[in-house]
């Protein structure tokens, strides 16, 4: 089950990114130096209000995913910087105790059913580390095709505006993998 996170859950959800268990999986030490683990601060400018707030759920949202009445993780979604009915996602999970189960690869399903059914959005992107093997094997299962056009692919998802600014993704343009799912 997923849920749209309010406003008082943001600091909730930084812990669960970026100081639990998980983190070291996708940021932070030697593994991933280009994407270190961001403060409480940083984290505040990436993930502006507006993802927390029914008033900017076309523009994106983070979204609280529940496994048997229990809070294990976060979606994201941001639509704000690609052309329209598309979406870029992005999920974590708070505990090793939640990975390996299928739980991020269902919530990530109902992610997509839901953009799908309440706003119109096919074409879904998401950018893990190419070392995040695990990641992507997840992302995958989910039904995204692992791209290695990933400038073409780039283009045709992000604005113009959009594209020099994210191009790079979380990693480094090589080290960013660029999956994609298409209804």
């Amino acid at each position: 089950m997923i849920r749209h996170a309010l406003i008082n859950e943001k600091i909730k959800t930084y812990e669960w990114m970026c100081l639990s268990d998980t983190a070291t999986a996708h940021m932070g030490g030697t593994d991933f130096s280009e994407n270190p683990i961001p403060t409480w601060e940083e984290f505040q400018e990436a993930f502006e209000d507006f993802y927390y707030m029914e008033s900017g759920k076309e523009s994106g949202s983070v979204m609280i995913i529940a496994n048997e009445h229990e809070e294990v993780g976060c979606t994201c979604y941001a639509c704000f910087h690609l052309y329209s009915k598309m979406a870029e996602l992005d999920i974590w999970l708070k505990s090793e105790s939640a990975c390996g189960k299928g739980i991020g690869t269902q919530a990530l399903k109902d992610t997509i059913n839901y953009l799908n059914k309440e706003l119109g959005i096919n074409k879904f992107l998401i950018r893990p580390s190419e070392k995040n093997i695990r990641a992507i094997k997840s992302y995958q299962k989910a039904g995204f095709i692992y791209r290695t056009d990933k400038e073409d692919i780039l283009r045709k998802f992000y604005k113009p505006i959009s594209f020099g600014i994210y191009k790079g993704g979380d990693y480094g343009f090589e080290n960013t993998a660029v999956l994609i799912l298409e209804l």
